[in-house]
């Protein structure tokens, strides 16, 4: 299959059950016949669960031959293009408005400049509104042209009034656009800043971090989105340098904002997923586990309602409440929840990007892990490591060679865990440069794991125990922990208890002394 084909069978598949029937009849009415000759095509490739051109010729022809198969895909992928731009642009505001300025331009051509005049006023109105600063600028050309060829009765006081009246000044517009390009090198810096800081990544943050120091004047300012931008520059900084005492506060900030604004969260989706994303983090690092249940419960999400960026936000509430679950050892919800997500995950797969999906299959890896489930874990860690192709977060390699080691611990099968030490050993000895928790944990499984008296298994925990202890400065260490907490782990064998019941113990004890504190305050 080439890439044009490959792309148009992508397409096809990944449309919903209402972008299909709008093509179609669309289709039907544009072309006058009932089933035109690219609709049938369009079925055809969209009822096959793999793509077989053969099968397609032998059921369309002679219509549909090897000769002109290239030519009736590359139509088809056409039309779709343009219904699908249609699909989209419905409700969509900004081309809402870039319509209304072509209609401005149209009567200002055709000298009705009375009603140029009025569109131009509810169109400007509305861009403000919405803050479109682009289309603010497009308006702003037809009116001086306006000014240049109308004529001298015209009266243009209250709507140069309206002109001038701009949300920001040009000099707050620039500090805007600024921080939105700093914005995006700081997302780019995140993606890899994950663990494993190299002196480059570290030299980077610090760089940008003396950029946006003293950018706070859009913290007060009346623009919605210079006010987010100050604010999510500050707080993923803060959030990547480990101040989330400082970042956890702009952050809250900014979700209020953004529920104080709704109409923004339906057009522009992408952004306050990051945000709440920013609030996992950040919150579940801060241990403000109420605060991350209360955002992502809050019915406000329901105006979320676009497929794709739908299935992003509830993998994403999903890997924030099973975090916090897990961390506050409320197991009965992690399974409930992990039920659910399992019989959601099959339809949301194909929407969500690679590197979520990886999380959300490790995460399931480890709930079902933690819930005695050693078989699923073991689907949903090789399925992540599936998504590595993208060459993202490869560094995550690490987490799942040893999680995968541990699993093959647990289900006690020799043969299947010899073959899955030789696995791991391989992947360690090609990636070189090796940690020295990475050895410390695979020679406690390997050493244990062959060994029947508790006493001599107990000396090799506790000599691993100390050793992860010992290498507490480790970047990479701190953050492999912090995905599955393999140090509780090895305290759990030691105390002769589950995991589960080792989190559960762990958690109670936090609690009491936490109590005990604040009373003798």
């Amino acid at each position: 299959m080439n890439t044009s084909t490959s792309v148009l069978w992508e397409l096809i598949q990944n449309m919903n059950r209402n972008e299909k029937l709008y093509f179609k009849r669309k289709g039907a009415v544009s072309a006058g016949v009932k089933h035109p000759l690219y609709i049938k095509l369009f079925d055809t490739i969209a009822k096959q669960s793999e793509y077989d051109e053969a099968a397609i010729i032998k059921k369309l022809s002679p219509k549909i031959t090897k000769k002109n198969i290239a030519f009736q895909k590359h139509y088809l992928h056409s039309q779709l293009n343009n219904c699908l731009i249609e699909y989209e642009n419905r409700n969509n505001v900004e081309q809402e408005i870039y319509r209304s300025i072509q209609l401005i331009r149209i009567n200002r051509k055709k000298g009705l400049l009375n009603e140029a005049l009025v569109l131009w006023k509810r169109t400007i109105n509305k861009a403000r509104e919405v803050e479109l600063f682009s289309m603010s600028q497009l308006l702003k050309k037809e009116f001086e042209k306006m000014i240049l060829f109308s004529s001298v009765q015209v009266k243009y006081d209250e709507l140069y009034t309206l002109f001038s009246s701009n949300i920001m000044s040009y000099d707050e517009y620039a500090e805007m656009i600024t921080l939105r390009d700093l914005y995006t090198e700081i997302l780019m810096l995140k993606r890899k800043a994950h663990f494993d800081f190299d002196e480059e990544l570290k030299t980077g943050i610090r760089l940008l971090q003396e950029k946006i120091l003293n950018r706070k004047a859009g913290l007060q300012s009346p623009s919605f989105w210079f006010r987010h931008y100050t604010r999510m520059c500050h707080a993923t900084l803060q959030y990547l340098l480990d101040e989330t005492d400082s970042s956890l506060p702009l952050l809250q900030q900014a979700v209020q904002d953004w529920w104080k604004h709704k109409n923004f969260i339906e057009t522009d989706t992408e952004h306050y997923i990051e945000l709440l994303y920013m609030v996992n983090y950040a919150g579940v690092r801060q241990g403000a586990y109420p605060y991350v249940e209360f955002v992502f419960n809050d019915p406000i999400n329901d105006l979320i309602s676009d497929d794709v960026q739908k299935a992003n936000f509830d993998a994403v509430k999903y890997l924030a409440l099973n975090k916090v679950y897990h961390k506050t050892a409320r197991y009965p919800e992690v399974a409930k929840l992990v039920g659910n997500m399992k019989r959601k995950y099959t339809r949301w797969e194909s929407l969500l990007n690679a590197e979520l999906n990886r999380t959300v299959c490790f995460s399931l890896g480890i709930s079902c892990f933690v819930l005695d489930n050693f078989t699923e874990s073991l689907q949903f860690i090789k399925r992540g490591v599936t998504y590595f192709k993208d060459g993202t977060r490869e560094e995550q390699f690490i987490f799942a060679n040893l999680f995968l080691l541990l699993i093959q611990y647990n289900i006690n099968n020799t043969k299947l865990f010899d073959a899955q030490y030789k696995s791991t050993y391989a992947y360690f000895y090609r990636k070189g440069k090796n940690n020295s928790f990475e050895k410390t944990l695979m020679h406690c499984f390997h050493d244990t794991f062959y060994l029947t008296s508790y006493k001599e298994k107990s000396i090799l925990f506790q000599k691993a125990i100390k050793e992860l202890d010992s290498n507490l400065d480790s970047d990479v260490q701190k953050q492999t922990l912090n995905i599955f907490n393999f140090h509780g782990w090895l305290l759990s064998q030691v105390q002769r208890i589950s995991y589960k019941d080792y989190v559960q113990k762990k958690y109670n004890q936090e609690t009491r002394e936490e109590k005990q504190s604040l009373t003798s305050v």
